[in-house]
């Protein structure tokens, strides 16, 4: 047998023991191999691990300690195996973590000519984002092997990334950002002038991955007039053999001519781009044409002409825009360069106001079968007073008229048939309606909601004999959209609804139109996102889960959409809902759901070190630093964050797999990073005012300091897990947990009203003073007094006390003053109400409490604390409050039961029905011109039976939710 196939065998066995658990015998082989003179770092660097997988102490230290002094050998350890087992050991190792990164530079100087050892020392220090060591060993490995090119490349890429990083100081940034741009620079001038000379200097630049590289370094050095000379210039300019006028190397001069503020030449190049070929037919096309009519050049071309501030610039630039809307009257950014334009004149006072309304007008009747009329014109009718808002929206009903006599009488079937008009209510709803409260602005807004009804209903859809699953969205589901808002804004004023006041009932009603839409729409984006933010805000968490089923989330949409339902999802239906046919348990389950999404972020990490590894072997630079972006974005996602507090708080209240692999994520203390999108929803609400995404939030917007607080909540049930779980009585609690709670002694924990609801502000402060009881008993540098524990716990007898008066009934037979403002009444004549998401949220986050107090009591009775300690903690007032935690308990109970048999109701459903149809319209009873004209219009819009289905499974998901509320209860 040769030694090779020897030394292979000796290894597998030891490879087995280890896998099999069995570290002692792996010891012992590896001891033996050693005393029998097989005296290698590798083998040394083995026995050390091994020693350092050990559960006791004494082998774990025993094994650093022998790790750490192969890190001091001199010569030092050069074998790649060795040192790949010698990092394995200490990488995770906080304080030899440098130790760990630092045997790579070492053996790369040992070893210059191992090519893989350099490689492995810049791979690491890449990977975790360490650009200074990187750069260092690109360095290295474009000295030793100058005839690879790519190290060149690499090592100025690395000083890009140290110059971009906020996290480096100024003078590292200046320092690298210099070097950088002298190297790229050098790259640069040793590119051939002559096209017809093909092979250039190796370190030469000769991709075009490699002139973007050029053109972002250019850029952290304010050196844009240099970027535009280059691409200018013969052999890096546009059209140079490497830039080939890729459009994206267009789109970059662009950019550098507006930053360098280069406007004379900004202006020709914008006109030259734009030119139309002179044997172009009018309103033909070309591919070449399409491309530059992009709002980027029109753009810089609006930009060039009001910096140069010349009248007679503005004219030109006037008549070569009508020039070219003549030849091309379906460009869209030619139409709009033009109002940008007259808006600018008139702001010189070379035209009138008067001019952009013509231009809109005029813009309206070119673009008014196109769904992006409304929102292109919006921000210029914004600008005019009430009287040109009339006439415009004047004009615009008068087009929408004769469009339609002219296509009924042309029999048109065009599926954007009805899109004038579609926009025609769209500009009504932004500037017409009064959302005042007032007899007048109120019927108004019924009869716009009637007609929005009547035209959906009445519009022919040219697939409607289609299967559901095929049926795409349709331009009239706009009006049905339409209608739901009116509504909401309507029975908002109405009600006069206040800051945390429950919901209106009319979002029954909201949500039984959109439902029907969706008979029709089955995948109308917008639809479905607004029916998911309704569903919650009803508190039908099940509904909820079931119709963003529908939005078919993957991957990034996990980052930047699933926050319209996960967010507070964990304390308004935490338990899984009853399984649904068709449906996956993450589709009815909240924590599979949160779970799933976790993974998502978990597989990002190696999905975009791989896309960073890949792109740096094919110098693809300016994606890598895009993957370097997007993985440190989703590192330290806002959603990431609260994705993990929020599974582990469902984990807490209703069970589930353990939540340690999250661990890191909570510890992370680095500023989290928002990138959250609401742009899926319908906004036709006036600029600058509240989009209409605003209204119907589930609470505010969490952010940075509502995830601090969650970790609070976090902190204070990891503590009290560890410590009253566990088989041993422990004899203290600075003992027996590795949570240092000292921090929170005197912490001062911001609660913003404009991010936390009331219940999360009231729980987290609770929350904060357990963690400080907790930090003055358990800390021993703290002074422990009486009196600050006393004061403590006063605080959290003096919450329960509170609670309990607040929620309990003034009668046995008088509901809870606390469903008059968290439930939703159904009826004006009697006391039919149904949960809503403030009822079960205030309640789940109050159970919350209440499972933590009790943890912490049980934890002080207990914990044997030192004599000292436990006369601060007297057992009379621990039983007092653990008494009032049950009573808080039941009255919980008795409301939530109180609200099941109100939805069991047998006139509930008929109650609902009278939502969904309108039979609640609020109208002044001197008032009955125009009643009933939005319940004429549902009636004919809805079957009863799909009508009665919809309220019996709002019904259901009721009793799920108050069903969840009790199941939390029972295990208190």
């Amino acid at each position: 047998m040769s030694a090779t196939a020897v030394f292979e065998r000796r290894n597998k066995q030891i490879q087995d023991a280890i896998d099999g658990q069995n570290l002692k015998q792996a010891l012992q082989l590896c001891e033996k191999r050693l005393k029998k003179g097989e005296d290698s770092h590798f083998l040394r660097a083995w026995k050390a691990y091994i020693l350092f997988k050990h559960a006791d102490d004494v082998h774990h230290k025993r094994g650093v300690s022998e790790t750490l002094e192969l890190c001091r050998i001199e010569p030092p350890v050069s074998d790649i195996d060795a040192l790949n087992m010698i990092y394995t050991t200490l990488k995770d190792l906080d304080e030899h973590a440098g130790t760990a990164r630092d045997i790579w530079q070492k053996a790369a100087k040992a070893k210059p000519q191992a090519l893989d050892i350099q490689l492995r020392w810049f791979t690491l220090a890449s990977e975790i984002g360490d650009w200074k060591t990187a750069q260092k060993a690109a360095m290295s490995l474009q000295n030793n092997f100058p005839k690879d090119r790519k190290y060149y490349f690499w090592a100025i890429f690395m000083c890009y990334l140290i110059t971009i990083d906020p996290a480096n100081s100024e003078t590292d940034r200046k320092l690298f950002g210099t070097l950088a741009y002298r190297m790229i620079s050098k790259a640069a001038s040793s590119v051939p002038t002559d096209p017809k000379e093909l092979l250039s200097p190796p370190r030469a630049i000769q991709t075009a991955e490699e002139l973007f590289l050029l053109i972002k370094i250019f850029g952290t050095q304010g050196r844009y007039d240099e970027t535009v000379a280059l691409l200018n210039s013969k052999n890096l300019g546009l059209d140079s053999r490497i830039a080939q006028n890729d459009w994206s190397f267009v789109s970059e001069k662009i950019a550098n001519l507006e930053s360098a503020g280069l406007w004379d030449e900004a202006l020709s190049f914008t006109r030259e781009l734009l030119a139309l070929p002179k044997d172009l037919a009018n309103g033909s096309t070309t591919a070449a044409a399409q491309e530059k009519d992009d709002w980027r050049v029109w753009s810089l071309l609006l930009v060039a002409t009001n910096k140069l501030g010349k009248q007679e610039t503005a004219q030109e630039t006037q008549d070569f825009i009508t020039n070219y809307i003549k030849r091309q009257p379906k460009s869209r950014n030619a139409q709009l360069a033009s109002l940008d334009l007259t808006e600018n004149r008139i702001s010189t006072n070379e035209l009138a106001p008067k001019d952009l309304l013509s231009a809109c007008k005029e813009y309206f009747d070119r673009n008014s079968s196109k769904l992006y009329c409304f929102h292109d014109l919006r921000k210029y009718l914004i600008k005019f007073d009430r009287s040109m808002q009339d006439e415009f929206q004047v004009h615009v009903s008068q087009k929408v008229v004769a469009n339609q006599t002219e296509d009924d009488q042309k029999q048109v079937t065009d599926p954007f048939k009805g899109v004038a008009a579609i926009n025609a209510l769209k500009f009504e709803y932004c500037f017409q309606l009064s959302f005042q409260g007032d007899k007048t602005s109120g019927q108004k807004v019924e009869d716009f909601v009637s007609r929005c009804l009547h035209i959906y209903r009445n519009t022919e859809r040219p697939n409607q004999t289609d299967s559901p699953s095929t049926i795409e969205s349709q331009p009239s589901d706009d009006l049905l959209l339409l209608a739901v808002m009116g509504l909401i804004r309507l029975h908002e004023v109405k009600a006069e609804i206040k800051p945390n006041a429950p919901p209106h009932a009319v979002l029954v009603q909201a949500a039984g139109l959109i439902e029907n839409l969706l008979l029709k729409s089955p995948h109308n984006y917008e639809a479905l996102l607004l029916l998911v933010r309704i569903y919650l805000l009803l508190g039908a968490g099940s509904l909820a889960l079931k119709s963003f089923h529908k939005l078919s989330v993957k991957q990034m949409q996990y980052e930047t959409v699933a926050h319209n339902l996960f967010t507070r999802l964990a304390s308004i239906h935490p338990q899984a809902a009853p399984p649904f046919e068709g449906l996956d348990r993450k589709d009815y389950d909240p924590q599979t759901a949160m779970r799933q999404a976790l993974t998502f972020y978990r597989n990002s990490e190696t999905a975009t070190t791989y896309s960073r590894n890949t792109g740096l072997e094919h110098g693809s630079y300016v994606n890598v630093a895009g993957s370097i972006e997007l993985q440190k974005d989703l590192k330290n996602s806002i959603c990431r964050r609260m994705w993990t507090l929020e599974t582990r708080r469902i984990q807490r209240l209703v069970g589930g797999d353990p939540v340690g692999q999250y661990d890191h994520i909570v510890s992370n203390t680095e500023p989290v990073v928002d990138k959250r999108n609401f742009d899926g929803f319908m906004n036709c609400e006036l600029p600058g005012e509240p989009s209409f995404e605003e209204r119907v939030r589930i609470g505010p917007r969490l952010g940075a300091d509502a995830v601090k607080a969650m970790t609070v909540t976090d902190t204070l049930f990891s503590f009290l897990r560890s410590n009253t779980t566990t088989k041993k009585t422990p004899t203290s609690s600075s003992q027996s947990s590795n949570i240092d709670l000292s921090p929170y002694l005197d912490l001062d924990l911001p609660l913003p009203a404009t991010e936390l609801t009331p219940a999360e502000i009231e729980n987290a402060t609770i929350h904060l003073t357990l963690l400080k009881a907790l930090a003055t008993l358990t800390t021993t540098t703290s002074k422990q007094s009486s009196n600050g524990i006393t004061d403590h716990l006063t605080a959290l007898e003096s919450f329960l006390i509170e609670k309990s008066t607040t929620l309990t009934p003034p009668s046995s037979s008088s509901p809870s003053p606390f469903l008059s403002t968290t439930t939703i009444p159904l009826s004006q004549s009697t006391t039919s109400t149904a949960p809503s998401w403030l009822y079960l949220h205030n309640t789940m986050s109050l159970l919350e409490t209440l499972k933590a107090t009790a943890l912490f009591v049980a934890y002080l009775s207990k914990t044997k604390f030192p004599a000292a300690t436990a006369k601060l903690v007297p057992k009379d007032k621990l039983a007092a409050i653990e008494k009032l935690v049950k009573q808080v308990v039941e009255t919980v109970e008795s409301n939530t039961r109180y609200l099941k048999r109100q939805i069991s109701e047998s006139g509930m459903l008929g109650e609902l029905v009278e939502w969904v149809t309108g039979g609640y319209e609020v109208v002044a009873s001197e008032e009955k011109e125009g009643d009933g004209v939005v319940r004429k219009e549902i009636e004919e819009l809805m079957d009863t039976a799909s009508l009665e289905l919809f309220c019996g499974s709002l019904m259901e998901s009721w009793d799920e939710g108050l069903d969840g509320v009790l199941g939390i209860c029972g295990g208190l």
